[in-house]
């Protein structure tokens, strides 16, 4: 495993967590919906922003995208159900970085302490892991550099 492969893998997380962040509230997407122009807010955000305009215009009830102005005819909000798995896998790696165990004392390193990694049962005479997919370092991983497989000990 290589460092550029946890470097990659951090930003792609990064990535992630920045595209469930709703533009409005600048909070995890709550019920996020998709506008004709593919911007997408929360629910709840749209439509109070859509209510807010509507009575400073008293005028024809067209509504408009925040972001690019696009004008729409008619409230038009399809669920985005893409978004909504993005956000939900978001916050769980979100809840499992938090939660992270610390090592016992005996595993102390120099520096404090660092998090453990558990195994399961039927990988145990597998030591190293691939960072890029999360799971045992695979020959198919392009960034597994030297994969092989350790000798249970």
């Amino acid at each position: 495993m290589t460092q550029s492969c946890s470097m990659e893998s951090k930003g792609l997380v990064a990535e992630l967590q920045r595209a469930a962040i709703c533009p409005a509230c600048r909070g995890h997407f709550k019920d996020p919906v998709i506008l004709d122009c593919d911007h997408s807010y929360c629910r709840a955000c749209i439509t109070r922003y859509w209510d807010a305009e509507a009575t400073k215009e008293n005028g024809p009830r067209v509504v408009s995208c925040p972001q690019c102005k696009k004008v729409f005819e008619r409230r038009n909000l399809r669920t985005n159900v893409k978004l909504a798995v993005e956000v939900k896998i978001t916050q769980h790696l979100n809840a499992k970085t938090a939660q992270a165990p610390l090592a016992p004392k005996s595993k102390r390193r120099r520096g404090g302490w660092r998090p453990t990694t558990s195994i399961p049962k039927e990988k145990e005479s597998f030591r190293e892991f691939c960072s890029c997919y999360g799971d045992m370092a695979k020959p198919s991983c392009p960034k597994a550099d030297g994969w092989k497989e350790a000798r249970p000990e």
